[in-house]
């Protein structure tokens, strides 16, 4: 019975330590104190892991060995990258969207929201706008490479392979050669939880082990009939942008919006410019596609709250259709820790008065953001050849955060999850690389990037929490004179991507506590280089 009482008061600690940090955001330099907050942590892993050891293994866990890859694609080959167009060669692309909402989010079943952790049920309790999947097919005239990005906090990969095996499937019986199949989210605080992450955390502690013996589904946090939905109307729009493809000629143009980006966490380094590809169709009754992407936090509506909003993209959206009479497919970027910076924005009273004073600013925001993209003239542009080499690589990364151990266990975490040694597991996950034209470069990331990793800048030395320096190239290094487009949170997400030197604390910082640990950003900036070395 003792060991019962002090399972549950050790785990009621787990909740505070899974809930409080979400809202810390502390610099701490003393390194007496950085060896005391390591301890702590070193603590609190140990005693989630004990935890975590009670709770019978899923079943769906198999060994890493024994692992087999499905509905995954590789991409182009090394010999199949290409340096000019083919002859004749021209872009081609489709643009298509749909509604992901159900009609039944508030009050009409258990519709968690996504973002911040909460020990109560985070029910959905108000809808303010749409949320969506909009899509682009794209093919430079050999295969066809598809990026549809969601209204969602996030998607596992086992999620994105899924969609990928039924989409397949049609493409196949409709003679469609598919090169790649990308599925990204906007990582709204604000969106139906897609990831599982934001279900019944009390549940999911005190009961898995139960439900697992019994066969009973965990309480993941995703709604069945949503998600339903969402694999339905995601590979619809699949569909109608390939059905929708024209010939057109491709754009690319970029423009400051760095005083609309606040860094939270140092070093502050990101990328100044919102990047956008301008998609013109020869046919000059249709409609141009942009392709814009940033990397800035989808948190205007705050990290925590339980009403529902395509925060900022939506209105960036609904601006670009009605004056530019062009479709938006935003893509976020490598986003750690950069949110929007609004104290220049001041909504105007018709912005008011439409939305309401809740959502004034972020539509605001929505708006001006629009305007800066649209500013973009002809002359601040160049021609993008049609060239559209893209390759992928498979890679486990292993699961240190012992947190995410025991929401995995818990039925939480949908990603795809392996024993890889006694009391170790690790997630399957996928990092790519894309070249847009002779002259874009193109990191295609599972997760949350800090900026340094991309951009460079980490922090060294005394400066660096560890006192030690960042080894791994910067990907901006890497390729030179090309422009660096990073696509993130692309295809999975596996939590935050933090430079080794630069991990600071479960108790000082949010994003430590949901990363799957030290080595992750290592991993992946690895997988990364590599890639790009054998293609180039």
């Amino acid at each position: 019975m003792k060991k019962k009482i002090a399972i549950i008061i050790t785990a009621c600690i787990l909740i505070s330590s899974l809930v409080l940090p979400c809202y810390a955001n502390t610099d701490v330099e003393d390194p007496s104190k950085q060896q005391l907050y390591t301890f702590l942590d070193k603590t609190v892993n140990a005693l989630v892991g004990g935890i975590a050891a009670m709770i019978k293994t899923p079943y769906s866990w198999k060994d890493k060995k024994d692992f087999k890859s499905e509905n995954f694609y590789p991409g182009y080959s090394k010999d199949e990258f290409i340096d000019e167009p083919a002859d004749n060669a021209a872009w081609s692309l489709g643009y298509a969207n749909a509604s992901l909402l159900t009609g039944k989010e508030v009050g009409g079943g258990d519709y968690y929201v996504g973002g911040s952790l909460s020990v109560t049920k985070k029910l959905a309790t108000k809808q303010h706008d749409d949320q969506k999947v909009r899509t682009v097919a794209i093919s430079d005239g050999r295969g066809v490479t598809i990026f549809s990005v969601l209204d969602a906090y996030g998607l596992a990969n086992s999620d994105v392979r899924a969609i990928r095996g039924e989409f397949a499937k049609w493409a196949e019986k409709e003679g469609i050669k598919l090169t790649a199949v990308n599925i990204s989210v906007l990582h709204q605080h604000s969106c139906v939880d897609t990831f599982g992450m934001n279900g019944d955390i009390v549940s999911a502690l005190f009961l898995s082990s139960i439900k697992s013996l019994l066969g009973i589904k965990l309480p993941s946090g995703q709604n069945p009939e949503y998600m339903d939905h969402l694999y339905d109307v995601t590979i619809g729009s699949m569909k109608d942008a390939v059905k929708n493809m024209e010939t057109g000629i491709l754009y690319y143009g970029k423009v400051d919006v760095k005083e609309y980006i606040y860094d939270k966490r140092d070093p502050q380094v990101f990328e100044n410019n919102m990047n956008r590809f301008r998609f013109v169709p020869d046919n000059a009754e249709s409609k141009e596609t942009w392709i814009a992407n940033c990397g800035i936090h989808c948190v205007g509506h705050g990290a925590a709250g339980t009403e529902l909003t395509g925060d900022y993209p939506y209105y960036m959206e609904e601006y670009i259709n009605k004056n530019d009479n062009a479709n938006l497919l935003y893509i976020e970027g490598a986003e750690l820790a950069l949110t929007l910076e609004t104290d220049n924005i001041k909504p105007d009273a018709t912005t008011v008065e439409k939305v309401g004073e809740d959502c004034a600013t972020l539509a605001e925001y929505g708006y001006t953001i629009a305007k800066k993209l649209e500013s973009i003239t002809p002359d601040d542009e160049t021609v993008v050849e049609p060239i559209l080499n893209i390759a992928f690589k498979e890679v486990w990364v292993e699961i240190e955060n012992n947190i995410l151990v025991l929401a995995a266990k818990g039925g939480l975490l949908v990603n795809n999850v392996a024993k890889d040694g006694i009391g170790k597991y690790a997630i399957l996950t996928e990092v790519g690389y894309a070249e847009f034209g002779k002259g874009i470069a193109v990191p295609i990331i599972p997760g949350e990037l800090a900026p340094e990793i991309a951009f460079g800048g980490a922090n060294e030395g005394f400066i660096s929490w560890n006192n030690s320096k960042w080894e791994v190239p910067a990907f901006n290094e890497l390729c030179g004179d090309k422009q660096l487009i990073v696509f993130g949170l692309t295809n999975d997400q596996v939590g935050y991507l933090i430079n080794e030197n630069n991990w600071h604390s479960y108790f000082t910082e949010n994003e430590e506590i949901v990363s799957c640990g030290k080595s992750a950003a290592t991993t992946i900036a690895n997988t990364y280089v590599d890639l790009y070395k054998e293609y180039n």
